[in-house]
């Protein structure tokens, strides 16, 4: 069977269709879009397709009928009017510094002033902005299309440098021009991750309407479940004959691995379209998304605001309200995680106008999980599969001796490495190896008499852990508290009809050494 020409790495509209790429078909997104005529703002995360939507809609604007042909838009629109467009892309560099984002700016100018022959007077990036705008308009007596992709790298990259607030008065100032200039701009699309709240950016821009919660664009990125049986099945094919699965469990296993996405409470299933593309092209199930799209500032920014992955790992809750902005500086670094891909919706509380999110897939969670056991562990990346195995099998086997020797071995130098809230990072380090072992596993667990550290499940067995530190005290005693806490708050009550051996574990952490002090156990 021969294989789809998959547009792996190709970002540009008009090469995808010269050259006879695939091409799952968004142009009716686009229609919808240009006639209402708006200025938009759309968030996704990085690899989930913006810079194509930007490179189709600067094709549509400038007229490009042919390379329409076939598609959607083909048979919506009738005026193919050619408009001046000016395309300004920040997904291609890094912004660490101020004059790195000058340089870029510099660049994107002077490229549209040479097409009007316009000789700046000046170099204020904003001022060169206004006048190309209205040159622009003047000169083809239409009016002008401006596309920004990912407009808040900049800033991202910037975050944790001493120019993030040169980088937000420049960018505040040049959005700025956008809202003065709205007699002569046709259309306005900006991209980026999230919205930055109280940095005065988007107060410059407040007549964007934000598309990216709106139920009739949930998948204008990605791949949805529809698109992905009318335009890929045939790719489906030849990979389930290299798994030697069935077609059914091959959509199973890529629904498991890349889908989950929702970006609204009525979203359909989105797949990473990344992800989802390479494993078709190279025949193989692996993660593809997580290695190549993680934003270096975001794990920084997790470490600098002490931000609790316990409650991520398991699930967090978010207003409506938040959803939208990210504000510079605040320990909640929900919004922006979300944004950036590692959580998605998951369920939504009319009532309490609350929204469930979680990782989306098995690729995101698995992805992020062996990110932090490196950081809050002692072992070794390439040893992690196979010490990741023992522990599985300790488990299994209900060998509790081994299981804490494994464990206390891997946190041993962790007071070294992570000198803030210590205990915090014991939580984060023994749920991420339990995570690793495939078993069900749950952070605070709800119960009636309160919450339970972590709960482990197997087939026949369950494990509840209470986790303590030893503030001074012999550590058999915590222990011993631990164990009375866990019968009189009446943990194992909540799995005593599910006919499984129940084993009540205290682990205890040494304030003045590190490291495990000890630990007792009760069946």
């Amino acid at each position: 069977m021969e294989k789809q020409k998959l547009p792996i790495g190709i970002q540009d509209f008009e090469t995808l269709r010269s050259d006879d790429y695939l091409y799952i078909d968004k142009t009716d997104f686009i229609y919808r879009l240009a006639h209402e005529g708006k200025p938009y703002f759309l968030a996704r995360p990085r690899r989930f397709g913006k810079s194509l939507l930007i490179s189709t809609m600067k094709a549509y604007f400038e007229g490009r009928r042919e390379l329409f042909e076939g598609l959607k838009i083909a048979d919506k629109e009738s005026d193919w009017t050619v408009h001046p467009v000016i395309h300004i892309d920040f997904s291609k560099n890094g912004y660490e510094t101020n004059s790195q984002l000058k340089l870029s700016l510099d660049k994107i100018l002077s490229k549209y002033e040479a097409i009007y022959g316009i000789t700046p007077d000046t170099n204020d990036e904003p001022i060169r902005f206004d006048d190309l705008i209205q040159a622009a308009k003047k000169q083809t007596g239409q009016r002008v299309v401006v596309l920004v992709d990912e407009y808040d790298k900049p800033m991202l990259d910037s975050l944790q440098s001493g120019d993030f607030e040169k980088n937000r008065i420049l960018l505040k100032n040049f959005y700025g021009v956008l809202k003065g200039d709205d007699e002569y701009l046709k259309f306005v699309f900006l991209t980026g991750i999230t919205k930055f709240a109280k940095v005065n950016i988007f107060s410059e821009l407040n007549q964007l309407k934000d598309i990216s919660m709106d139920y009739r664009y949930g998948a204008i990125c990605g791949i949805s479940e529809k698109e992905l049986k009318a335009y890929l099945k045939p790719s489906v094919k030849v990979l389930a004959k290299t798994l030697k699965e069935s077609e059914r469990n091959t959509f199973a296993i890529l629904k498991q691995k890349y889908d989950g996405y929702h970006f609204n409470e009525k979203c359909e299933d989105i797949y990473n379209p990344f992800s989802l593309l390479n494993a078709f092209d190279n025949e193989k199930i692996e993660s593809y998304w997580f290695q190549s799209a993680t934003p270096k500032m975001l794990f920084g920014l997790i470490e600098d605001a002490n931000y609790d992955l316990t409650n991520m790992l398991d699930g967090v809750t978010l207003k409506t309200s938040s959803f939208s902005d990210y504000r510079v500086g605040s320990a909640s670094l929900t919004p922006i995680i979300y944004h950036s891909g590692y959580l998605t919706i998951k369920g939504y509380d009319k009532k309490s106008d609350l929204y469930t999110l979680n990782f989306p897939n098995e690729e995101v969670k698995d992805g992020f999980i062996e990110f932090l056991l490196p950081l809050y562990t002692d072992i070794p990346e390439d040893r992690l599969g196979l010490a990741m195995e023992h522990f599985r099998q300790a488990i299994a086997t209900r060998d509790i001796d081994t299981l804490m020797q494994l464990f206390s071995a891997a946190v041993a130098d962790l007071p070294t490495r992570r000198e803030r809230n210590i205990e915090y990072a014991y939580h984060i380090a023994f749920h991420a190896m339990l995570r690793q072992t495939g078993f069900e596993v749950v952070s605070e667990q709800q119960v009636i008499g309160g919450r339970i550290d972590v709960t482990l499940e197997t087939s026949d067995t369950v494990y509840i852990f209470e986790l303590k530190m030893d503030g001074g005290k012999d550590w058999k005693e915590v222990a011993k508290l631990a164990l009375e806490q866990i019968e009189k708050k009446g943990y194992p009550a909540r799995f005593a009809t599910l006919g499984k051996k129940i084993y009540k574990i205290a682990i205890v952490f040494s304030t003045e050494n590190g490291g495990v002090a000890g630990y007792e156990v009760e069946e």
